[in-house]
């Protein structure tokens, strides 16, 4: 396998890491920072934000500089947000140190996916974009239950520590790259353009409004699974070991649904069910049976709404499909940051509980706009004469 892939991998697997080991360490971070855990739930809002929102921004300045020089120096913006968390004193500096931290790894995925393909053939660039998001799947695999286990026996502080670290060791890979030149900058206003189609805005809509609703859900899962972990490492390891391997089997179960059965009908069943799903999740998870069929069939769902979505917007306009693929991923960052705030407000309303009511919710809000999709698509297909050309 191709090494220098295989480092770019490897930094898109701390990244992974970073995004979602945090919130099954926020009640210990909550305490050590001498903060309520609604509010320390908002670093992964406002790393979220910083991903979707500064990541693009920040890409579209430095775009057409050499690539192996802007992944270095994402990685070492990234590394160093990381440190900084580690040895962040109050709530305050944490959240800066998380929003250096996003800015990092927006900049760094999205032009390690962007390299992947200019590596390699043509023929072959589908399977390089699959090694490195390999990193991301092997993060939530394997990383996530490793390094929220680590944080709950030993110190979060640690696993902070050691992503700044570790994060440091794909340089030397990047370090081989060959010496390609910039991409012709894309002007911010280019980047935003396909929002004026009401296909692309409505199905972007649905996919932050689904994503919301999941990760109201997931930045508060040490609360949700705490009747049945009772805070125990060992038993959040093996649910969070649960919720990986229902990822990677989500992932791939909506692929290939979407290629036999088509992306509209595949959502279609897929966000009513995670509706459903999200708010039984917190009702039905007191004890560990319960909580790891519910935690693998939520799991399952939450990775079904991406492959779908992907094709529906890509449908939408194809002729700038790059451009809407990256508005499709700060949509998902926005959904993680939303999530935060939404549940934080069910949480502090309703305890436990309001955690599911608010995600549920947000998931009918979600139905809602995917419905527009629907009517917005079969109103472009009879104007143009082109009925069911997207699915």
């Amino acid at each position: 396998m191709n090494a220098k892939l295989i480092a770019l991998a490897a930094g898109n697997f701390t990244v992974g890491v970073s995004t979602f080991v945090l919130a099954p360490m926020l009640g210990t971070i909550s305490t050590d920072l001498n903060a309520s855990r609604a509010v320390t739930g908002q670093l992964i809002v406002v790393y979220a934000l910083a991903y979707a929102l500064g990541g693009p921004l920040l890409t579209t300045l430095v775009g057409h500089r050499p690539p192996r020089q802007v992944l270095l120096v994402a990685l070492a913006v990234f590394a160093t947000g990381n440190g900084l968390t580690a040895i962040a004193a109050d709530f305050p500096s944490a959240a800066a140190a998380r929003v250096v931290a996003g800015v990092g790894a927006g900049v760094y995925t999205a032009n390690a996916l962007a390299v992947a393909r200019r590596l390699v053939p043509g023929d072959r660039q589908g399977r390089a974009v699959a090694v490195v998001v390999g990193g991301l799947t092997t993060a939530i695999v394997l990383g996530l239950p490793t390094g929220a286990w680590l944080g709950s026996a030993v110190s979060w502080r640690l696993v902070l520590g050691l992503l700044a670290l570790i994060a440091t060791l794909p340089m030397v890979g990047i370090l081989s790259l060959p010496a390609l030149a910039g991409s012709p900058p894309i002007p911010l206003k280019a980047r935003v353009a396909p929002l004026r189609d009401r296909q692309v805005l409505a199905t972007l809509l649905a996919t932050w409004l689904c994503l919301t609703a999941s990760w109201t859900i997931y930045n508060f899962i040490d609360e949700v699974l705490r009747p049945a972990t009772a805070g125990d490492p060992d038993r959040q390891f093996l649910a969070l070991l649960v919720f990986g391997a229902g990822a990677v089997a989500g992932n791939l179960i909506a692929g290939q649904l979407a290629d036999r059965y088509g992306p509209g009908r595949t959502i279609a069943v897929v966000a009513p069910a995670l509706t459903v799903a999200v708010l039984v999740l917190p009702l039905v998870a007191v004890s560990m049976p319960l909580a790891l069929v519910s935690v693998s069939a939520w799991a399952m769902l939450h990775w079904m709404v991406n492959v779908p979505q992907q094709l529906r917007v890509t449908a939408a306009a194809p002729n700038v499909a790059p451009i809407v693929l990256g508005l499709h991923q700060s949509t998902i960052y926005l959904g993680i940051s939303t999530g935060g705030l939404v549940g934080a407000l069910g949480y502090g309303v309703a305890g436990r509980a309001g955690i599911g009511y608010a995600a549920f919710a947000a998931g009918l809000l979600a139905l809602a706009a995917l419905w527009w999709s629907f009517r917005t698509r079969a109103a472009v297909s009879i104007t143009q004469g082109r009925y069911g050309s997207h699915d």
